[in-house]
């Protein structure tokens, strides 16, 4: 197997075409026709389906180019890694979209130590109304780079876990579920709820533990506003479901309460997403970086280290030391 050959098996599957993939490979269809039969000789596999209008991978042809995007990266990361000195320092542009509550309490800190590391790089920001906007914008191609919680995968785009973090029931000191460490669910059927809106991670969990219709406590509001969420409990009887890494400052004021779900810890892994048939030098780069701020595993976020105005910063750091 050659690298050759998986860049020409590559740009058959993006452009659909033997011709256009000759065309820009710089090759005769004969050629191009060649390696592809050699790659599948060698695998004994059938990776690409010979259809009209279009030229596609079958199954086995989208697991290699999987493995084939992994290796790509790497060689871009070595590239950048063993020419900054003769080309001089990185530049270029990164297209970033996630939400404010992302940008404020976990991507910030990985954007700002990039751009420490990489000023010659402009990241552009998009803020979304939920992570599942943000993803939207990779698929569309209005983003490079997309952050949220990885609920599940997707056939066109890329994932990056970067820490795995616990969301918690946050109540007002004095309220009556103050008094314990837990909560189930029918204590949470007693009060109202405030919750984010459809589309968004957070209420994705809140709809799969109370469902729709009657199981669902009193509905007190909704919106995307953590802050204007955490008032609403502070002043109210109202529970919410919050990211406990978006807590650190009311724990350390003492102004809520967190409360974990008896039944089971909601755990949901967070990370970046960018389409698999994507090569960037920029991007390349920026998960480089993630991976060197993450570590050898996903940075835990749970309710005994939400304290943490900024876990992923305060994990890099103890490392470092």
């Amino acid at each position: 197997m050659e690298i050759k050959q998986l860049r020409a098996l590559k740009a058959i599957a993006d452009t659909g075409s033997f011709g256009e993939a000759a065309h820009q490979l710089g090759l005769t269809q004969s050629a191009l026709s060649h390696q592809i039969r050699r790659l599948e000789e060698e695998l004994d596999e059938t990776l690409l389906i010979r259809a009209r209008p279009k030229v596609y991978a079958s199954p086995a042809g989208l697991e290699v180019l999987r493995s084939a995007q992994r290796i790509f990266g790497e060689l871009m990361a070595l590239e950048s890694r063993f020419a900054k000195d003769r080309a001089g320092p990185a530049t270029g542009t990164l297209r970033v979209a996630a939400t404010t509550m992302s940008i404020t309490y976990v991507l910030g800190d990985i954007c700002e130590a990039f751009m420490d590391r990489y000023p010659g790089i402009e990241l552009i920001f998009t803020a979304t109304e939920t992570a599942d906007l943000a993803f939207k914008r990779v698929l569309t191609g209005a983003a490079d780079v997309a952050f949220g919680p990885l609920f599940e995968s997707h056939p066109q785009l890329t994932a990056l876990a970067i820490g795995q973090t616990e969301h918690a029931f946050i109540v007002r000191q004095d309220h009556p579920l103050a008094n314990h460490e837990t909560v189930c669910h029918d204590d949470l059927l007693q009060y109202p709820i405030a919750l984010f809106q459809p589309g968004s991670g957070t209420r994705l969990i809140t709809d799969g533990l109370f469902g729709e219709g009657a199981a669902y406590p009193q509905i007190l509001t909704e919106s995307n506003d953590v802050q204007f969420l955490k008032r609403i409990v502070s002043i109210t009887s109202a529970t919410a479901l919050v990211a406990v890494y978006a807590l650190s400052d009311e724990l350390s004021r003492e102004r809520l309460h967190l409360l974990r779900y008896r039944d089971r810890p909601l755990l949901v892994d967070v990370g970046i997403v960018h389409k698999s048939s994507l090569l960037m030098n920029t991007l390349e780069l920026f998960k480089a970086l993630c991976f060197e701020i993450r570590g050898p595993r996903p940075v835990e976020m749970l309710i005994e280290n939400a304290h943490l105005s900024r876990p992923l910063h305060a994990q890099h750091r103890s490392r470092q030391l």
